[in-house]
């Protein structure tokens, strides 16, 4: 087996293991020092491989429980972060697999704690729905979800709530500021304009 270790940035504390051509992942220059010098180029034995394999895929579920552990992550986001350490995808897929078995990783829990915690900032279905999109995750993991929390009248009820709170915080301003105002922070907030409107007109 031809063996690579390569510095990944000059001033970098991680090398880049290289096996037969193949990027395999990186390692602490701690580890792997004392059994190859930095850079290193040459043959090692089968069993010297299958050592370093083992040391770089326990290097990324390591990294991997650190980024999880940090907050709530989907498979999506995990399978993007190992690949940006350059591990390989084989080893990403075994990784993911396992995590979501050991329920380490749900993308069912994290969309309902994306949902709440919108919800929770007064995020519109619409605002919420966006956010569930940009996650690219199935549809069907969170449209019902969605719309059996944010029913038609609890949406109507919380955007006549943010508008009552904005009208407060702009109360000092003309009629017509106000409305410019309360429109602007609304639509941001992801509410439709006919909705908005139509809130507008029932509070005059």
């Amino acid at each position: 087996m031809n063996l690579k270790i390569l510095k990944k940035a000059e001033n970098a504390k991680n090398s880049v293991v290289i096996i037969d051509s193949k990027v395999r992942g990186i390692l602490a220059d701690r580890i792997l020092l004392p059994f190859f010098p930095i850079p290193f180029t040459g043959e090692i034995s089968e069993e010297q491989g299958k050592e370093l394999l083992s040391l770089v895929e326990n290097n990324a579920r390591r990294q991997l429980l650190k980024y999880i552990a940090d907050r709530e992550h989907n498979s999506l986001e995990c399978k993007q972060f190992l690949a940006r350490k350059q591990y390989p995808p084989e080893m990403i897929e075994a990784l993911l697999k396992e995590f979501q078995t050991k329920k380490y990783i749900d993308d069912e829990r994290y969309v309902q704690i994306l949902i709440s915690s919108l919800l929770e900032r007064k995020k519109s279905k619409r605002a919420i729905g966006q956010k569930l999109k940009e996650t690219r995750l199935p549809t069907d993991l969170w449209v019902e979800k969605l719309n059996a929390i944010c029913n038609p009248e609890e949406e109507k009820e919380n955007l006549q709530e943010q508008m009552t709170i904005l009208q407060l915080r702009y109360h000092d301003l003309p009629l017509n500021k106000q409305k410019e105002k309360v429109f602007a922070a609304l639509y941001r907030k992801g509410f439709d304009l006919d909705a908005i409107h139509s809130a507008w007109q029932e509070r005059k």
